[in-house]
Parts: C-alpha cells; structure tokens; sequence
C-alpha cells in the first residue's frame, strides 16, 4: 500500500474511521512502521467536505455517502461498501462539490471584468 500511495495525497469519505482501521490493520500484520507512514500522509475528508457543502444528515453532523451521491445527483453503479464503488461515489461527490466552486468562481470573474475600474 506504500508503494502505491507514497506521498501523494488522499482523500477519503469517513477519513477518521478508514485511517484508523488502515492502522489498526498495519499494526495487526506487523507491517513495518507502520504507524509513522500512515501518520505522515496527507489525508482530505470528502464527507466532512460534503456535509460542509449538503448539509448533514444525522445527528453528527456528517452525511453518508449515499446521501451525498443522492445530493449530486449520481447513480450507484456497483455494490455499496465495496472498495471500487464506494471510491467512484466519492470521486464524484468531490467533483459536484468542486463544479461549483469552478462555476461560482467563474462567475465572480466575469462579474469583476464588468465594473469599472
């Protein structure tokens, strides 16, 4: 798992719980320092993001994943919970999030263009 993420950064729906099992599971398999490699990463919480953007959903304050996805208009394709389905979702709950941003953004330049200086 190193290898392949290295120091990239990540994002993560429910970062808390995926980092803390990623741990745990390292720990559990006696992975080489492990705990020092996973505390170093760079880790981004799309469901923090979504509830920030959604509004939450429950008494957390959080939201799931399929309520986001629901909220960005997207299909589930896949089985919920599984590894490629759920990072799909999450990709495009971060891109809906982010397509607005581009559009409000693009819009405050335009509208800047237009006054006088």
């Amino acid at each position: 798992l190193q290898h392949h993420i290295g120091r990239r950064p990540l994002v993560i729906f429910n970062a808390e719980f995926d980092t803390r099992i990623l741990k745990q599971t390292a720990a559990a398999y006696n992975c080489n320092d492990p705990a020092n490699w996973l505390d170093t990463l760079t880790v981004y919480c799309a469901m923090r993001l979504a509830a920030g953007y959604y509004g939450p959903t429950n008494r957390y304050g959080t939201i799931s994943l399929a309520s986001a996805a629901s909220q960005a208009g997207l299909n589930w394709s896949g089985r919920a919970h599984s590894a490629v389905a759920d990072a799909v979702m999450t990709a495009g709950v971060v891109n809906d999030i982010a397509e607005y941003w581009r559009e409000l953004l693009y819009e405050m330049d335009d509208d800047a263009e237009g006054e006088p200086a």
